[in-house]
């Protein structure tokens, strides 16, 4: 078997397969089941099950980005704002309250960034989200099995009675994987069986529904009311002004005539969003204690010790709590104002050629990698998933590098194909 063959028949199917293997574990989906819940009085120690996992995946991970390393560097050298927030990350060490959970934070997302450049690099827009669409499929599917034959674990037993939690630990992380599949299932066009798609979103969108998780729905609701404005910014501008001077108005009474808590109460939240007003009232006290640089990369969220401590006890949280339910602010607690600078520079430059590219090619593609953009933003706001090991850096690396000028030609080729 020569080079060619070898490429064509062993090693592009076994790439394509662990990229899903890969996707599907940064979903989170399953693995909380296998590791087991996290000790109380240890919730950052890693379970030894998850680190064996962990230590396989990216070793193979690592053997098909060395096959291709020339085009890795040349996409890491084109996403320069989300290199220089990873490297600021790894110098956070300097200044960590803890610098061993740093390392071992910035070690991760090293590895979940080159896989994401890997990603970006390897395969084309179409491409991923044919990929991703089978990851969704597999999700989707253990989320129903786990609901309806094991409902011990796939629907909530104690807080959200009844609400279901699919293939996850928690409602909310199903909801969010599944506004997720509803846009992959959207936008990708498979090579065959193209109506299967649309089977997808409406399962995507009765679990999304079964979740009972407000965020989802409302994030999910937000991004599909965004689809028409793309269509917008490709008119000329004598359109889109009168539009959106004529939707200004609209959006001032329905503002005017419901309060905040008759808002809220729509959604069935409280004003306060479940207590995270209060949560992020205590997180900007400890920014202000270390504002610039933060309290180093993954090394806030530590239980009852060290700043977080205090914040637990002044708003009377249990220090399982691992995040401040917020991307940007957790991104001020590791990296403080630079740290969220750093980001928020790059993600504007990201956004500035996505919105370049939606106005110059006709198509999908160029509104997906808008969604994901998006999609980014708006979970942030109640969730966290910015410097994440999970799929959701992942897809934001992938977008940026597929957005960056180097990538720019084959984009066009592959929205015009």
């Amino acid at each position: 078997m020569n080079k060619n063959q070898y490429e064509s028949f062993i090693l592009r199917p076994a790439e394509k397969i662990f990229c899903v293997v890969m996707l599907f574990y940064t979903t989170g989906a399953v693995m909380p089941f296998i590791v087991g819940e996290a000790d109380p009085q240890s919730p950052t120690e890693m379970q030894p099950v998850e680190v064996a996992v962990k230590a396989i995946l990216y070793s193979v991970a690592f053997c098909f980005i060395a096959i291709r390393w020339r085009h890795v560097i040349e996409g890491a050298r084109n996403i320069k704002w989300i290199v220089a927030l990873v490297m600021l990350a790894i110098a956070s060490t300097a200044w960590s309250q803890d610098p061993s959970l740093t390392l071992r934070g910035c070690a991760s997302l090293l590895a979940i960034t080159a896989f994401g450049v890997y990603f970006g690099t390897r395969y084309t827009v179409p491409q991923q989200l044919r990929l991703l669409a089978w990851t969704c499929f597999l999700v989707v599917s253990l989320s129903f099995f786990f609901a309806i034959f094991l409902p011990k674990y796939g629907i909530d037993q104690d807080m959200h009675l009844g609400a279901w939690e699919g293939a996850f630990a928690q409602k909310n992380g199903l909801a969010r994987v599944m506004v997720l599949a509803v846009f992959v299932f959207l936008f990708v066009r498979p090579k065959r069986f193209h109506s299967l798609r649309w089977l997808g979103v409406a399962a995507s969108l009765a679990l999304l529904f079964l979740s009972r998780s407000a965020t989802g729905m409302i994030v999910c609701a937000g991004l599909i009311a965004m689809l028409p404005l793309y269509g917008l910014i490709r008119s000329r501008l004598t359109v889109v002004i009168p539009v959106c001077v004529g939707l200004l108005p609209v959006g001032l009474l329905l503002f005017l005539n419901f309060t905040t808590a008759e808002a809220f109460q729509l959604v069935g939240r409280s004003p306060d969003l479940t207590g995270r007003i209060d949560l992020w009232n205590a997180a900007l006290l400890s920014i202000l204690k270390r504002p610039w640089l933060g309290y180093g990369f993954n090394a806030f969220w530590q239980g009852m010790k060290g700043e977080s401590a205090s914040l637990l006890l002044t708003i009377g949280w249990p220090p399982e709590v691992r995040s401040g339910h917020n991307g940007f602010v957790d991104l001020m607690l590791d990296l403080g104002a630079l740290g969220l600078a750093t980001f928020a520079v790059g993600y504007l430059m990201v956004w500035r050629r996505a919105l370049g590219f939606l106005s110059r090619v006709r198509g999908g593609l160029p509104v997906w990698l808008c969604t994901c953009l998006a999609f980014m933003l708006l979970y942030n706001l109640t969730e966290t998933s910015l410097l994440a090991h999970s799929i959701y850096w992942v897809l934001y690396t992938s977008t940026a590098v597929s957005l960056s000028p180097a990538s720019f030609r084959q984009l066009c080729i592959s929205a015009n194909g």
